[in-house]
């Protein structure tokens, strides 16, 4: 390496390193060299202005000042108050430290990291000036980065000191849906910059605040993206080469000035949402390139006609489940993008970014080229496309059955076939003796798919057990369509009507947490009663279904009784009760839950003024009720954790057993029936309570016949008051 030349490192999204790599090839750089968090190049100073300037791709280019090995934070520290800091700036000017830290047995997180540093710094400043330069972190004059990996240690200033993804044409403070390298990216990707000098014109159906529009603007014009914000920490630099970096600037603007103005291709954004087309608009014009962009109101599920000729390239970046949420909306979104593009741009060439490969599938276009890359934390697929009658295809419809789904199944999936056929055979006459409609059909019987599988009569909840963290994410999403797709065909109901849940050890509350914002509620038939269930909107429905055999024996045994039901849920117990004759009282902390019980009561043609529903917390009334409350017949059902923040206090059913089951006991009548039932497996009764009362476990006598081999079913015990002789 030459006097003249220095060392850099840059860093970008995961993804981009090969463009970046041909990016900073393309400014002069040299010995470009790839390594696991960053890439490093050689080159003289002017090669880092111009990196700064024009790159495209990169998060932050630095300016190494140190590259060394080291054993202990002690050394660290040696090493970087060794480094001649007087040189690069002095006690007027802040500074910062950044660390990243990875594998390394000396500093363990980023913080220490970073305050060892900063230390080694002031240090420096101290022992030769005998004054320290403030430290500022909001908004200091130079930025200084320590890269931590394993025994490898980098030290480098920050040329720009922020983000080059931040151009300066955007609020850098508002929330975006993608950043503006990794748009600049896609358009790379999907060769932009070729096609533009080539003719083409450019579209995004789905521009939002316009960044992708705005990219490919500044490409066609070959503007560089740091024209609008050139201000950069290099400049008070005390190396700092002013001439050379004002004659790299000057040239910049007079290839955009000049390329702006011989622009002869249409650059059309358009979206349904009017408040985005305003914003887009402003972004435009702060980056001068107003009369470069156009943009229109259109919603692609009607669009207008738009005159923008035979060639042409489509990017964009369309909403995804994470801002969405209901999956049939997503796909509809999709579907609509893909008879967009086959009706409006046949022979053109497109580019879409998104989560789910399924996504893509919906737009009915097969892609030629895909790339995988991150939008911020999501792992997302870059497809592109050639729009062609001969690469459209009609994507599967989830309303619809698929007649061909025992084609080419895997052995796993014939085996869970076979099963499924095998428990459904086994419990049909069960079912139609008991007048039952909602069932569990398997549970995780095949270790390789490790779910429940529950009937709600027309339509399926697919409960996926978490897989162990060795799995790899691709194997259990494989194994989960395979799932939905076995499912459907066995029982013949449309993949639309299975709904997917992971079911993860439960917590707290967390059985009855909102699991998605679909309040649509279905009436199922149990036994001759019915009840609403929600299949969307919580993890659990409404409706416990291992519980089905318990409320049955409680209706038997409720005639002319006074029933208490705690921990009440949704009401279905007190349901049976009622109907049995009892005399009811329902008691759950949550409204929600209790009004969903009363609508449970009212579609059984149960008067709701003849009994009561209480919101409280339970442990809490039973503290607090009268003694001359009795109850002949009370069904215990706690969760085996709480913390809910309505709660003063946690609760654990292991821990807590004793107390909960004796103010209960204070409530039951002399001859009265306590049945108390809870989901943890390990669950122990206390001795205390075994020697106070008389107390049988009878969970095999309250298991339906489809939860005897389930993994998740409750245990249950008959509690009474021991005869006095």
């Amino acid at each position: 390496m030459s006097e003249n030349q220095h060392q850099f490192y840059a860093s970008c999204p995961p993804g981009l390193e090969g463009l970046l790599m041909d990016e900073l090839g393309q400014l002069g750089a040299q010995n470009i060299k790839e390594h696991p968090t960053h890439l490093t190049f050689e080159g003289e100073i002017e090669v880092g202005y111009k990196a700064c300037l024009y790159s495209r791709l990169a998060n932050r280019i630095y300016l190494c000042l140190l590259h060394d090995r080291f054993e202990s934070a002690e050394e660290m520290y040696n090493k970087i108050n060794r480094i001649e800091w007087g040189w690069h700036f002095d006690l007027t000017q802040s500074f910062v430290v950044d660390c990243s830290a990875r594998k390394s047995a000396s500093i363990k997180h980023s913080g220490f990291g970073a305050l060892k540093a900063k230390d080694a710094i002031v240090d420096y400043f101290q022992e030769r000036y005998e004054q320290r330069p403030s430290v500022d972190k909001e908004n200091p004059d130079y930025r200084v980065h320590v890269l931590v990996n394993g025994t490898q240690l980098k030290v480098g200033l920050d040329l720009a000191g922020r983000s080059l993804h931040q151009r300066g044409y955007r609020d850098s403070k508002g929330a975006a849906p993608i950043k503006e390298n990794l748009a600049a990216a896609l358009l790379i990707r999907a060769k932009w910059p070729e096609l533009a000098k080539q003719g083409y014109n450019f579209h995004d159906p789905m521009c939002g605040t316009g960044t992708i529009l705005i990219e490919a603007a500044m490409m066609a014009a070959g503007m560089a993206p740091g024209i609008l914000n050139p201000h950069f920490a290099f400049e008070r630099w005390k190396q700092h080469n002013q001439d050379s970096w004002q004659e790299i600037l000057a040239v910049a603007k007079r290839q955009a000035n000049k390329n702006k103005l011989n622009i002869d291709i249409q650059i059309l954004g358009s979206d349904r949402h009017r408040k985005s087309l305003e914003m887009a608009n402003a972004n435009a014009e702060n980056a001068g390139l107003q009369d470069v962009i156009t943009v229109k109101e259109q919603d692609i599920r009607s669009p207008a006609t738009l005159e923008l000729g035979e060639k042409g390239l489509i990017v964009t970046n369309p909403p995804y489940g994470e801002r969405l949420g209901n999956e049939k909306t997503i796909t509809d979104i999709y579907k609509n993008l893909g008879d967009y593009f086959k009706q409006q741009f046949d022979g053109w060439q497109a580019a879409m970014i998104t989560t789910e490969n399924a996504y893509a599938k919906s737009m009915g276009i097969r892609s030629h080229k895909q790339y995988k890359l991150k939008n911020g934390a999501l792992d997302c697929q870059l497809y592109l496309f050639d729009i062609k009658p001969e690469n459209a295809y009609q994507p599967f419809d989830p309303n619809k059955l698929n007649p061909n789904w025992e084609a080419s199944l895997s052995d796993g999936a014939s085996m869970l076939k076979n099963r499924l056929r095998k428990n459904a055979q086994r419990l049909k006459s069960y079912l139609k003796q008991n007048d039952v409609s909602c069932y569990r059909l398997y549970d995780a019987d095949l270790p390789e798919y490790s779910a429940a599988i529950d009937i709600y009569e027309d339509e399926v909840i697919v409960q996926e057990y978490a897989a162990p963290k060795e799995i790899p994410e691709k194997v259990t999403l494989k194994r989960l369509n395979e799932i939905k797709r076995v499912v459907s065909g066995v029982l013949q109901i449309v993949e639309a009507k299975i709904h997917i849940k992971q079911r993860l050890r439960q917590k707290g509350t967390q059985q009855y947490e909102k699991h998605s914002d679909s309040d649509e509620f279905k009436l199922v038939n149990e036994q001759g009663l019915k009840f609403h269930v929600n299949l969307n909107r919580y993890l659990d429905t409404g409706l416990f279904l291992d519980h089905r055999k318990t409320r049955r024996m409680i209706r038997s045994e409720s005639q002319g009784k006074r029933f208490l039901n705690l921990f009440a849920y949704t009401g279905s117990v007190s349901v049976y009760a009622a109907k049995g004759g009892a005399k009811t009282t329902t008691i759950d902390m949550s409204k929600t839950y209790l009004n969903w019980a009363m609508k449970n009561f009212s579609v059984n043609d149960i008067n709701v003024y003849g009994h009561s529903f209480i919101q409280a917390d339970c442990l809490q009334w039973l503290k607090d009720v009268g003694s001359d409350e009795v109850y002949d017949l009370i069904f215990l059902d706690p969760p085996t954790f709480s913390n809910s923040k309505r709660m003063n206090h946690t609760f654990d059913v292991q821990r807590d057993q004793v107390e909960l089951v004796r103010k209960t006991m204070q409530l039951l009548d002399s001859k009265g029936k306590l049945y108390f039932s809870n989901n943890f497996k390990k669950f122990d009764m206390d001795r205390e309570l075994m020697d106070e009362y008389q107390i049988h476990e009878i969970s095999a006598k309250t298991l339906p016949l489809d939860f005897q081999k389930s993994r998740n079913h409750h245990r249950c015990w008959l509690i009474q008051h021991r005869k006095i002789d």
